[in-house]
């Protein structure tokens, strides 16, 4: 698949983002700190190279910019279909 804006992929949290989600917790309310969560591609660089929003189980937003496509944290992945 190629991305384009638009497209739903899954992101792998950090160290960072899930302290920022457990950040949340204390100031916000609810944010489930997960490994992975579903963002939605806001630019396309190139073929592995993309800027998400991502969307957490909270009221926190995570932009990422620049995540290239792979298994790592701070990478992005297309949804598995079982």
């Amino acid at each position: 698949m190629k991305p384009t804006i638009g497209r739903v992929v899954i992101y792998n949290t950090t160290s960072a983002d899930k302290a920022k989600m457990e950040a949340a917790n204390t100031l916000n309310g609810s944010c489930n700190t997960q490994d992975k969560l579903p963002a939605i591609i806001t630019a396309v660089w190139s073929d592995e190279c993309v800027n998400l929003k991502v969307i957490t189980d909270g009221n926190l937003d995570l932009w990422v910019t620049s995540a290239n496509k792979g298994d790592e944290p701070m990478n992005w992945n297309w949804p598995v279909i079982n």
